[in-house]
């Protein structure tokens, strides 16, 4: 637990001085010139669209605080560079105050990061990897597609009216192996929805299986209570021929597939690397799921060949996505080389949280392409 101090009061400092920045800002704004003859007006009105914006951004977990949260930023960054030009004389002043447009251009950046960050979300893509083993594959070619975070419900990117182009996107990938890599549902998933893509899960076809991993949102949930619980979970993922795996390796023909409980969920009380796997590497092509990028080199070692992983949405909002979960993880998006054996794959999530929003990462479904190859 931080001190109070730190927890409680500079947080709130913090909040008054953007507040007060906000304020001198608005009283600047062009249509406010024309009340300049009635102070209460002039003086007021900028008092009240800082409240409504307060009042916006009072779900911590809203889109509202986000949007707030830019326009902030960007009269803050606005703001120095004001200051800057000051310093620097003309023409950079004269230049500013054009592109400065007396306080407008945040309301108009702000609206655009809206624009273009709700089209981002909602442009659901195929990611496309493709990886070389002298292991022995199945016909000397593995295809593995992974979901991850999909965090289905209304008014987010990823809702049951998109299983459609859901469904499409994945059986154009003719799955061999088709994984799960956790928050596929939440604690705001209604049970319609839940159902709905229970049901999707099932009319996929993967000839060697479909795998699933818990995330820390699945069944650990922070805000509310959910509509289903663990057994509802179980039930529909035995349904609908999905394996879940938890801290668990299984065999499909060559190829293993090991499934953490993810480290979130279990408080870091889960079973080691080396642990599932006590024999080291062997000759099975070793595909590993983690909810959470982490402890990949521990999980190269073990035997893993390729780590999926999701959690990190690719960042979703930046900056302050990219911070938060750069902290946490090891890898926020994309591709990495553990080692000489092992590659791990980091996607941005088949769906968005909280929100239609996105400005950082893609919405997408991940294709992996592995191919043997002759040892040299």
């Amino acid at each position: 637990m931080y001190h109070p101090f730190f927890q409680f009061f500079l947080p709130r400092v913090g909040q008054a001085a953007l507040a007060g920045l906000l304020y001198w800002n608005f009283l600047q704004l062009p249509p406010l010139a024309w009340l300049s003859p009635w102070p209460l007006l002039y003086y007021g009105l900028p008092l009240l669209l800082v409240a409504l914006l307060g009042w916006l951004a009072r779900d911590p977990l809203g889109l509202g605080i986000v949007l707030v949260g830019y326009l902030t930023a960007f009269y803050c960054v606005g703001n120095l560079i004001g200051l800057a030009t000051r310093v620097l004389g003309e023409p950079f002043r004269s230049v500013w105050q054009v592109l400065w447009l007396e306080g407008l251009t945040p309301w108009l950046l702000t609206a655009l990061v809206w624009w273009w960050g709700r089209r981002r979300a909602m442009h659901l893509c195929t990611t496309r990897y493709r990886l070389t083993t002298p292991k022995p594959l199945p016909g000397g070619r593995l295809t593995i597609v992974q979901v991850s975070d999909l965090h289905p419900r209304a008014g987010t990117a990823m809702e049951r009216g998109r299983i459609p182009e859901l469904r499409q996107k994945i059986q154009a990938c003719r799955p061999d192996l088709l994984v799960f890599t956790g928050d596929i549902f939440d604690e705001y998933t209604e049970r319609e929805e839940f159902a709905a893509f229970c049901a999707l899960f099932g009319e996929l076809e993967a000839p060697l299986g479909k795998y699933y991993v818990l995330g820390n949102h699945d069944l650990f949930h922070h805000w509310r209570e959910p509509s289903f619980d663990r057994a509802a979970l179980e039930t529909a993922l035995a349904k609908a021929r999905v394996r879940l795996l938890e801290d668990t390796a299984v065999l499909t023909g060559p190829v293993r597939v090991v499934g953490r409980k993810d480290y979130l969920y279990t408080g870091g009380r889960r079973c080691t690397a080396a642990e599932l796997l006590p024999g080291g590497p062997d000759e099975h092509y070793t595909l590993w799921l983690d909810h959470e990028p982490r402890d990949l080199k521990n999980a190269a070692a073990a035997g893993a060949d390729l780590i999926l992983s999701g959690h990190t949405h690719g960042g979703q909002v930046w900056p302050a996505g990219a911070v938060g979960m750069a902290a946490r993880n090891e890898r926020n998006y994309g591709q990495k080389r553990v080692s000489d054996r092992c590659t791990a794959i980091v996607s941005g999530g088949t769906g968005t949280w909280g929100y239609r929003l996105r400005t950082q990462g893609h919405t997408e479904i991940v294709c992996v392409t592995v191919e043997q190859r002759a040892e040299t």
